[in-house]
């Protein structure tokens, strides 16, 4: 438990400085870099890239390497932030809004995660605590979007098999004491489709096994990445230096096309609705929970 108050502590004093870094026309790698760097600079390592997420983009985008992207004008901003201390992971998000028009959909999932959180208990359906968001979030006059879950999160994994809906569909099992869920409703206007796709870019990876490879460059590269993240997520532009440019080049461009590393589809609302996300870790006990970020 030690470390994943730690862990949980240091993400929420990262997501609360971040807050005042995200302004219109700041760069998707400055503002990853600064997150990721406030996060080891306080004792913790990433968890996953830092993901910055703007307007319909709802999950799993982060900066590439020489990424010259920057936040525009009137954004709905989600930035996504996971730590690990010793393999315990926190995971917290938040949205900024720089068009006041969208305050009241941010404001719906505060509020949603808030509710949800209260309904956190052992023994609890997970199906209840997505019923809580969906309610919660229709109240405000809003979407849930229903095939983005929250999870459970176990050592050195992010996603553990569990997941936490945000609709009264979905997962049938129940909570289960001491256990960590990372609860996050995501949710959009009425008029979008309340669901995501897949986009055909990936810019966050993680390793499906590691074994050992004939070629010396491309083993080299699987075991540093096995070694540092195991199963946890990473970005391309984290590998600079493991090998000279080019052999790394080649060498990740074969791990990729062999299935050895892949890759999380950039995911997208369907008709371009905004997206705003809100999301703690939280420790399920015997009657209620713990909020960890």
């Amino acid at each position: 438990m030690a470390s994943y108050l730690r862990a949980g502590a240091i993400a929420a004093e990262v997501r609360r400085e971040s807050e005042h870094v995200v302004e219109e026309a700041v760069g998707f790698l400055d503002l990853c870099e600064k997150v990721e760097m406030s996060i080891r600079q306080k004792g913790g390592q990433p968890a996953f890239p830092c993901n910055v997420c703007v307007n319909e983009v709802a999950a799993h985008d982060t900066a590439a390497v020489g990424d010259m992207r920057v936040i525009g004008p009137r954004s709905v901003v989600k930035l996504d932030i996971g730590v690990h201390i010793d393999g315990f992971i926190a995971d917290t998000a938040l949205t900024v809004v720089l068009d006041d028009r969208y305050a009241a959909l941010r404001q719906a999932v505060e509020e949603a995660l808030g509710e949800a959180v209260k309904a956190m208990n052992a023994g609890v359906p997970a199906t209840h605590v997505g019923k809580t968001v969906q309610e919660s979030l229709r109240r405000a006059g809003f979407k849930p979007i229903w095939n983005l879950t929250g999870h459970e999160v176990a050592r050195y994994i992010v996603h553990a098999g569990f997941s936490i809906p945000n609709v009264s569909e979905g997962e049938k099992r129940r909570l289960e004491a001491g256990r960590a869920y990372a609860v996050e409703p995501f949710a959009t206007t009425p008029e979008a489709a309340g669901e995501v796709t897949g986009l055909p870019e990936a810019r966050i990876f993680r390793c499906a096994q590691c074994r050992r490879q004939r070629n010396e460059d491309e083993d080299a590269l699987l075991h540093a990445l096995w070694e540092e993240r195991r199963t946890l997520p990473f970005a391309e532009r984290w590998l600079t230096g493991l090998l000279p440019a080019a052999r790394l080049h080649e060498a990740w461009a074969k791990l990729r096309k062999r299935g050895l590393v892949r890759g999380y589809q950039v995911l997208r609302e369907r008709r371009g609705g905004p997206v705003a996300q809100a999301e703690h870790t939280v420790v399920v006990e015997e009657h209620g929970s713990r909020v960890l970020t």
